[in-house]
């Protein structure tokens, strides 16, 4: 696996936990989860812009 694609699977469960918590409704938590989702995956496209 390379290390993009760990990045992207890293993302993943943070976003599924989300899902859950508004299913369950925990909006507050989902919107805390989904903000470090964003700002996680702008480091990452920061990152990446960084690299060429």
């Amino acid at each position: 696996m390379t290390d993009d694609e760990l990045d992207f699977c890293t993302l993943c469960g943070p976003l599924a936990d989300a899902m859950e918590m508004l299913d369950d409704g925990n909006i507050a938590g989902a919107r805390a989860i989904m903000e470090r989702f964003l700002q996680r995956a702008q480091e990452l496209c920061d990152r990446d812009k960084n690299k060429k």
